[in-house]
Parts: structure tokens; C-alpha cells; sequence
């Protein structure tokens, strides 16, 4: 079993340094560590993308696992 927290930490370290990287390579070395503000809004914004792209899986498995099961339901 994953732990769940170790997970969440590992992803959120991943967007820190995607962030990071992002903004470095875009306005030059250092920006990111003199903008802190703008990592993280990144960050934020790469965890709502996230979140928002988890949801669109769980809804698109839902609803394939419910039109499997409309035949038994309904008949």
C-alpha cells in the first residue's frame, strides 16, 4: 500500500521544482528565488491542474463502470 502523504509530498516537491525550473529558464537564473510569490502561484496552479485532470479520470471511469452496469439495472 502507498502511503498516501509520502505521495502528496513527492508530487508537491515535483511541482516545486517544475516551478522552479519554469520560471528560471523563462526570465533567467535566479528569478524564481527572488519571486518566491510566483513559484508559488505556479505551484498552486499546477495542483489545481491536477486535481482538475484527477477528477476528469474518476468521472470518465465512473460513468464507463455505470454504462456497463445500465443492462443489469434497467434490463
Amino acid at each position: 500500500m502507498t502511503d498516501t502523504r509520502s505521495t502528496a509530498s513527492a508530487r508537491a516537491a515535483r511541482h516545486l521544482e517544475d516551478a522552479i525550473a519554469a520560471i528560471d529558464a523563462a526570465m533567467g537564473q535566479g528569478y524564481a528565488a527572488a519571486h518566491p510569490e510566483l513559484v508559488a502561484a505556479m505551484v498552486q496552479a499546477s495542483a489545481i491542474e491536477h486535481a482538475v485532470e484527477t477528477g476528469r479520470i474518476a468521472s470518465r471511469e465512473t460513468n464507463e463502470t455505470l454504462l456497463k452496469l445500465k443492462p443489469r439495472l434497467f434490463g
